[in-house]
């Protein structure tokens, strides 16, 4: 089975050290109110006081079960309020703390001492929901899918297909190109993904206002496209990655209309191709749909990472 769940992650920097002292039960952010979202793109550092401050942050199932919200109350130190947590599929939020959520709520409301659980949910955050854990947990599920030996990737090659924001792309890329910096290889999107660098200062109009992903890593490489041609068809990458990918994910989410997908095709085996599914939808691999189709269809040229995936 060359399929495997990936969940959305936070960069490694915005998890508190300890749980913060509270002021508040519960955080004044609620989903779906809009009169309670406050914040404007400058004001990324009150909108994590607010989790710090409080022991809950309500969450809740969106388009998906995934929703950086979920990470963000989890790195301040908060404790998230998740209506219907026990409906999530198995291999979906993978990397949450399911059950220590659940048990802190229980202990909250039967009077018990929760400061181990809450404790245990922070290392918990800390250990699996980070942008450098994601990094990690990739090269290794992609060592295990392809037997190749994730210590020789030093070049990846990240075709960003659907242009829209999406997270799973992001925060895998954000801990991804790290790694891949922090060994002196080559980590290059194309088209460049400008906003998740440190040179690049506007958030206004990105969705969230780029709290959690924006101006996150370093720049380093500026390939044209004619470079980056010739670097495939030269096998100068290691890896080459298309996402998001999937049927939601108009022409550029299926292949052969992937950019770059014909000379990638030509010059790369299966086992050094990966597909990144970040869409809403449940890959529902349960019985015959469209999901399910387009997976089963792709996975024959390479790895798929999955961010909704039911099995």
């Amino acid at each position: 089975m060359n399929i495997y769940p990936l969940s959305y992650s936070i960069p490694d920097e915005y998890i508190v050290s300890e749980i913060p002292e509270k002021k508040h039960v519960v955080a004044s952010l609620i989903p779906g109110f809009q009169q309670t979202y406050v914040f404007s793109s400058s004001d990324e550092d009150k909108y994590h006081d607010m989790y710090k401050k409080s022991i809950f942050g309500i969450t809740t199932k969106k388009g998906g079960w995934d929703c950086l919200r979920h990470y963000e109350i989890l790195a301040n130190g908060c404790v998230p309020i998740f209506e219907k947590l026990d409906e999530c599929p198995e291999d979906t939020l993978t990397t949450f703390p399911k059950k220590l959520v659940r048990s802190f709520i229980e202990d909250y409301n039967n009077g018990y001492d929760i400061k181990q659980t809450a404790d245990k949910i922070l290392e918990h955050t800390k250990k699996y929901c980070t942008t450098s854990y994601s990094a990690d947990y990739f090269m290794s599920k992609y060592e295990e899918s392809t037997k190749i030996d994730k210590t020789n990737v030093k070049n990846v090659l990240l075709i960003t297909c659907n242009q829209g924001v999406n997270y799973t792309r992001e925060t895998l890329w954000i801990g991804l190109k790290r790694y891949i910096q922090s060994i002196n290889g080559v980590a290059v999107e194309y088209p460049k993904i400008s906003y998740l660098y440190n040179n690049e200062q506007t958030t206004d109009k990105l969705y969230g206002h780029g709290f959690g992903y924006a101006h996150k890593i370093n720049d380093d490489y500026n390939f044209s496209q004619d470079e980056i041609i010739e670097k495939i068809k030269t096998h100068f990458w290691d890896i080459i990655i298309f996402g998001k990918v999937g049927p939601d994910e108009l022409y550029e989410g299926t292949s052969p209309n992937f950019p770059l997908w014909h000379p990638v095709i030509e010059n790369y085996k299966k086992n050094q191709i990966v597909f990144l599914y970040g869409g809403d939808e449940c890959i529902d691999m349960t019985y015959p749909n469209r999901y399910r189709h387009h997976i089963d269809y792709h996975r024959q040229h390479g790895t798929c990472f999955v961010r909704e995936l039911k099995r």
